[in-house]
């Protein structure tokens, strides 16, 4: 049995749509829960191990992990997904208890009159009264459930209904005005079907224990929860080097929620929890390449970091013929930098011996080859990982060739094994 054995669709979340509890948030940029389970079956894994996620997302690794019955422990840095990644893992959630509110809620969500304002974003994004009954029934949840696992089960199933029911797809990975839903449901229905839908899906997991662990937590720094070589694998997909904003991606949700506000707390709360993956996590103005040079991934890293120079030099010249004058040149600098931070932990994470699968993309900002997994392959070496292959799922960056300016360069999505 092989990774080349993978289909082409292993990196992207189309599986998960259709597998119980897997399917209960579809995040952007997923991976397919089919992918983890390759990789359990590759590597043999079972009750002794436990599997470290860096990047834990909607929850992908820990959910099949708990599956099959394997210990597994991540971090995820956005409070939202942190919550989803929870909602997820639960699975004794006090069934009754559920049923109970959703019979409240019957009584009272068409008797009340929300008297508080709504955020200026939902306001474009949702029918009146569907705005009315999301808010009502996340005060309702917040002022009369009591039983915390409860909350976040009940929330889940709400961030569910706020994709469901709104006017425009919210995260796609944008809002996109230009497409318009059709919605049947009203937002109530639409959230009493999906919580019943997922207490349906609950009974795919009777009696299977909890194995995992989740911290809202920057992978970035050391989390002193994990023990030192406590973890016997690491199955991830770290951010791509694409440009994808993460924080403004959920931003419907995080406003709604209220982790965020505005685009200031965004930054604040979210994008700083994060690895730079987009050219709004850092200021153009902050950055000197001669003062970066001094830091310590240059210093550990300048063989690795001296050959793209050249590459990151073009980025910088092409940008500035551009509309955008975007600063991908700093945002591939800092993204390494990043993810060496990454590495060091993992490797610190990591048992003697043990393997890291990462999904991972290659780019080409503003038609410059960036070779990000081979890049990133030689900078775990540096943090004491022996040795990298790369295995490749799939091309992709094909949909976009009709846009303007769009490079015709052929990237891929691949698979990079640490050793």
């Amino acid at each position: 049995m092989s990774l080349l054995d993978l289909h082409k669709n292993i990196g992207t979340a189309k599986d998960n749509r259709n597998n119980p509890i897997h399917d209960w948030y579809r995040f952007t940029a997923g991976f397919s829960y089919k992918l983890v389970q390759k990789i359990i079956e590759i590597e043999n894994l079972g009750p002794d191990d436990c599997i470290y996620e860096s990047f834990a997302g909607c929850g992908t690794t820990l959910v099949s992990a708990q599956k099959h019955g394997i210990k597994a422990i991540g971090n995820e840095g956005q409070e939202l997904l942190y919550n989803v990644i929870k909602g997820k893992l639960n699975w004794s959630v006090n069934i009754d208890t559920i049923k109970q509110v959703i019979i409240g809620l019957e009584k009272n969500i068409f008797n009340g009159n929300y008297q508080k304002p709504y955020h200026k974003l939902l306001e474009t994004l949702y029918s009146k009264n569907d705005l009315y009954q999301l808010y009502f029934i996340r005060d309702y949840i917040l002022e009369t459930v009591k039983d915390d696992d409860v909350s976040i089960f009940l929330n889940l199933a709400l961030t569910q209904s706020l994709h469901k029911v709104s006017i425009h797809p919210i995260a796609i990975p944008y809002i996109s005005r230009s497409k318009t839903l059709n919605n049947s449901l009203s937002a109530f229905d639409t959230f009493k079907n999906t919580v019943f839908k997922m207490i349906e899906d609950l009974g795919t997991v009777i009696d299977k224990p909890v194995t995992t662990e989740i911290y809202f937590h920057d992978s970035r720094q050391q989390n002193t929860f994990i023990e030192d070589n406590s973890c016997t694998i690491c199955i991830t997909s770290p951010p791509y080097l694409n440009n994808l904003d993460y924080g403004e991606v959920s931003k419907v949700c995080s406003h709604f929620f209220g982790f965020t506000n505005d685009w200031n707390e965004i930054t604040e709360k979210v994008r700083k929890n994060l690895v730079t993956g987009a050219t709004t996590h850092y200021k153009k103005s902050e950055f000197d390449l001669e003062a970066w040079k001094k830091g310590e991934f240059y210093l550990n890293n300048k063989v690795v970091v001296d050959n793209i120079l050249p590459d990151i030099a073009k980025i910088e010249t092409i940008s500035k013929s551009r509309k955008g004058k975007k600063s991908f040149h700093i945002l591939a600098l800092y993204y390494f930098e990043d993810m060496y931070q990454v590495f060091l932990e993992m490797r610190r994470v990591l048992d003697f011996g043990s393997k890291a699968y990462l999904v991972l993309g290659d780019s080409a900002p503003y038609g410059v080859f960036i070779d990000t997994t081979r890049i990133l392959g030689e900078i775990a070496k540096n943090c004491g990982f022996n040795k990298y292959s790369i295995v490749k799922i799939r091309e992709r960056g094909t949909k976009w060739q009709s846009l303007t300016y769009r490079h015709n360069v052929k990237l891929s999505e691949n698979i990079l094994v640490l050793e």
